[in-house]
């Protein structure tokens, strides 16, 4: 290393900043002395600070680079404020993604799976990040999936994993499931064609089971961002209402009643408007639907409107502004409430999976219902209005119900009186209202309802059927049913060298389907479905506590040392998905009795997605990306580093901005000159200032007292900017604390620039000191090389920058020498300005006329008051 011999001077001019020859050495002296390595003592508080991992698809690009820039900068900084810090990588290394490429590149996923990796990884150490690379797997590992497989099995004796027979989401494209979670606006969430539905036998993990405490527990997360909260929210979907039962009264094919049980069942939020009900809805994907049209002149209507409804997506179907499709399936049910007869139809704004799957029809308070009646020319009766509307006049007496044609516009908002609902006419209205309990209590008294609560959220579909996966760990027998493979057994591995080319998959393997059941030892078949890989990032987290456990996925004590992750950074688009999942495994690992933590990630950070010059996220798919390597080659990877954080504030999008490159270079260049030079200034007046780094530079009253105008200035500068610096860094705003160090630079600037050439040597030390630790974990290698060259060159290699403490400020001893004082003109406050200390009273007064100047055009000043540090009072007329 550069200088690293026993020196006792630094060079008097700064040396040229070479950023490749620094960095590709700093790089690998960390290696060699193992400096990112976890520690293993357990005396020191500790942080958890961990970036998704990434999906080994080809080389970083910039959205990558901006992620672990910002896990780093936290992992760094934490370190040197007193903490042990756990900071692992890994790989998310299954999936459809790298089997397609295999495809197209006449390759196995593994082989490209394992170049992808090895090619990221040599780009992050190139990054400069502080990793434990002793810790990092990939998922495709056997002794990763291993783990997977283990607990899928314990969640299979829990009665979490389960097969059942039901419509799903198919992907054509992808030829594969998608779990609810994987479908966005009705596409697939990778290739973005339309989801269709397939009925087909699938495994499932019950996350359902979890969904009161996954809800409940979002309260407890309050370093979270309310999107991301929000979103959990909705998709979970608790809502409580009432289930009720509508008696089938007849149906164009009469043997239909006996196979539905002669009932239709709906779930309703608002049971206080059943008096309005003038139709019910069935989607058409509907068993009960089918069988009220088989063999009926409606038949070949419905299935018409079922074939077109496959092709829309779930979130078009609910759509207000969508037009609605329906047809009559024949059929006729009686309201419970009153014994009217309302049709039953179908329609494709009613989804399957929401409550019970029909919904009551009521025209007159609900706006989709409203677009349907009107279209088809169905029955509106009004049933509640707002005690100002005219019609509340005209019905509020009214307790029979009587349909009369409406000539609205919309549907009424459903909230206020009750009308024409028998004897519950005049009650309030609405979700939660005396008219909603007192009906559902009559109701349930009858017994034709019950109070209940629903949720959107449904179980996890984990099937795939595509081969780069980790097996499902089961056995089918003949005889024996679903049997778990053994856990001696563990891991199933995936055979080598299938022919994906020519479409085999799994269940083509003949060697690897074909098995013996574990109970009755008859011959069998493995389960030949691979698991979502989401499954492997559900727990990825935990597995890094302990990598290298043998006998467990993660031991208790590890676990205990380290969980839950304290700072977590990763992009919005995994709110429901990956978050929502490993909300759940983490839950599930509890209850298990492996680790006792509710939450998985104590405070998370979504940042900002990176854009081309067009405005685009930048995606390989679409071409756009700028490598890394495009700025680390001409600028060096703390350019890069400190460009990617400065240009916006952590949870914004930005545009990618060469300038904003080519300024953060300038800086790291001035601040490189300013280092060496302060540090020439230190050693030429007090040779024993920077000979060791433990050593504290501190300047007494009496010396501070000492100091010249600009340099108690500076000193002051580099409280207030120091402190500012820090806080932002605790808040995760990089670009505000670069921002102060860059102030400071340019205020040691001035004063050097303002004849202090022999700037105070205590002072030099000390500015230059803080400096280089305050930009240690923006720019570790820049950082590293001043403080081992620049500022102590008697130091080791392996003593590093990164074990040195974070410096402390104390803004008490700022000393502010202007003054704010306010301005008033005929007694009202007019300007503030700022004016020395020791200015004059008519210093101040002429600073104080020309702030006011255009209020006191026109008028002639009488008097001018000077109020001594507070105020400067102007009497005009």
């Amino acid at each position: 290393m550069a200088q690293s011999t026993q020196n006792t001077g630094a060079p008097q001019a700064a040396p040229a900043y070479n950023a490749q020859d620094i960095e590709l050495r700093w790089q690998g002296i960390w290696e060699k002395h193992n400096t990112y390595q976890t520690p293993s003592s357990s005396s020191k508080p500790k942080q958890y600070v961990l970036e998704m991992f990434p999906y080994p698809s080809g080389d970083l690009h910039m959205g990558h680079a901006r992620n672990y820039t910002i896990g780093d900068v936290m992992a760094r900084q934490l370190h040197m404020r007193g903490y042990d810090v756990l900071h692992p990588m890994g790989f998310d290394a299954f999936g459809l993604p790298a089997e397609n490429a295999a495809i197209k590149h006449h390759t196995e996923p593994s082989v490209w799976t394992y170049g992808n990796i090895k090619q990221a990884t040599a780009t992050m150490k190139r990054m400069g990040f502080s990793y434990d690379y002793s810790r990092t797997f990939n998922t495709c590992d056997p002794e990763y999936y291993r783990w997977g497989q283990w607990m899928f099995i314990k969640m299979w004796e829990k009665g979490l994993a389960y097969r059942a027979y039901s419509d799903v989401n198919w992907c054509d494209t992808c030829n594969t499931v998608l779990a609810n979670e994987q479908v966005i606006n009705g596409c697939c969430w990778r290739c973005h064609s339309v989801a269709q539905k397939k009925k087909l036998s699938q495994w499932y993990l019950k996350i359902t089971a979890y969904a009161d405490e996954l809800l409940s527990d979002l309260d407890t997360l309050n370093a979270w961002p309310e999107n991301v909260i929000a979103q959990q929210k909705n998709w979970i979907g608790k809502s409580t209402g009432t289930e009720i039962d509508f008696e089938l009264a007849s149906c164009a094919n009469g043997s239909a009643l006996a196979t539905t049980q002669n009932k239709l069942c709906v779930f309703t939020t608002r049971a206080d408007t059943i008096f309005g009900v003038s139709f019910l809805v069935l989607p058409p994907e509907s068993e009960i639907a089918a069988q009220l049209v088989a063999n009926t002149e409606y038949e070949a209507a419905f299935n018409e409107l079922k074939a077109a409804t496959e092709k829309i997506s779930a979130i078009d179907r609910q759509g207000s502004d969508r037009e609605k499709h329906g047809v009559f399936l024949g059929a006729y049910a009686k309201n419970p409430i009153n014994n009217r007869l309302v049709p039953i139809w179908a329609a494709d704004y009613v989804l399957a999976d929401y409550g019970t799957g029909a919904v009551m029809g009521v025209p007159c308070g609900d706006q989709r219902d409203f677009d349907f009646a009107k279209k088809y020319n169905l029955e509106i009766a009004p049933i509640i209005c707002k005690d100002t509307d005219p019609l509340y006049d005209e019905l509020k007496d009214e307790r029979d119900l009587v349909v009369r044609s409406v000539s609205w516009d919309s549907a009424m908002e459903a909230e206020g009186y009750l009308v024409q609902s028998g004897e519950f006419t005049g009650l309030v209205g609405g979700k939660h209202s005396p008219a909603e309990k007192a009906i559902t209590q009559a109701l349930v008294a009858r017994g034709c309802a019950r109070s209940t609560t629903n949720y959107r959220l449904r179980d996890w579909l984990i099937s795939r059927q595509r081969y780069w996966g980790n097996p499902i760990p089961m056995i089918h027998c003949d005889a024996c049913g679903d049997v778990p493979v053994p856990y001696d057994e563990l891991p199933v591995r995936l055979p080598e060298h299938v022919n994906l080319h020519d479409g085999q998959n799994l269940s083509d393997v003949e060697e690897f389907a074909r098995t013996t059941c574990p109970r009755c030892h008859k011959p069998a078949r493995r389960i030949t479905d691979t698991m979502d890989t989401f499954t492997c990032s559900s727990w990825y987290y935990l597995r890094y506590c302990d990598p290298h456990n043998t006998e467990l996925p993660f031991s208790q004590q590890a676990v205990s040392r380290w969980m839950c992750v304290d700072h977590y950074i990763g992009g919005i688009e995994h709110a429901i998905l990956h978050l929502l999942y490993s909300r759940f495994w983490t839950k599930v690992m509890r209850d298990l009795g492996l680790c006792a933590i509710d939450e998985p990630f104590c405070h998370l950070l979504c940042q900002g997605m990176v854009r081309d010059h067009n405005g685009e996220t930048m995606s390989k798919s679409k071409g756009n990306v700028v490598p890394p390597a495009s700025v680390i080659e001409p600028y060096g990877a703390d350019t890069l580093r400190l460009a990617i954080l400065f240009i916006a504030p952590a949870e914004k999008d930005f545009d990618w901005d060469e300038d904003v490159v080519q300024g953060t270079n300038r800086f790291i260049k001035r601040a490189w000159k300013q280092v060496w030079q302060l540090a020439h200034i230190a050693r030429s007046h007090d040779t024993h200032l920077l000979s060791d780094p433990a050593s504290e530079i501190t300047l007494s009253d009496a010396q501070l007292a000492a100091l010249t105008a600009p340099e108690r200035a500076l000193f002051s500068s580099l409280q207030e900017l120091g402190t500012k610096c820090t806080n932002d860094f605790e808040r995760c705003q990089f670009n505000t604390a670069i921002s102060a160090v860059m102030e400071l630079v340019n205020a040691t600037t001035k004063c050097l620039h303002d004849g202090n050439e022999t700037m105070n040597a205590q002072l030099a030390a000390l500015i230059a000191r803080d400096i280089v630790l305050m930009l240690a974990s923006v720019c570790p290698h820049m950082a590293e090389e001043l403080w081992h060259t620049a500022l102590y060159p008697q130091l080791d290699e392996g003593v590093s920058v990164y074990d040195a403490a974070w410096p402390s400020f104390d803004v008490s001893r700022v000393q502010h020498t202007t003054v704010d004082m306010a301005v008033q003109v005929q007694g009202k406050v007019r300007a503030h300005i700022q004016v020395e200390k020791d200015a004059t009273n008519d210093q101040i007064q002429a600073v104080a006329l020309e702030a006011v100047s255009a209020q006191l055009a026109g008028k002639t000043v009488r008097k001018v008051i000077v109020i001594a540090n507070k105020l400067v009072n102007i009497v005009a007329s």
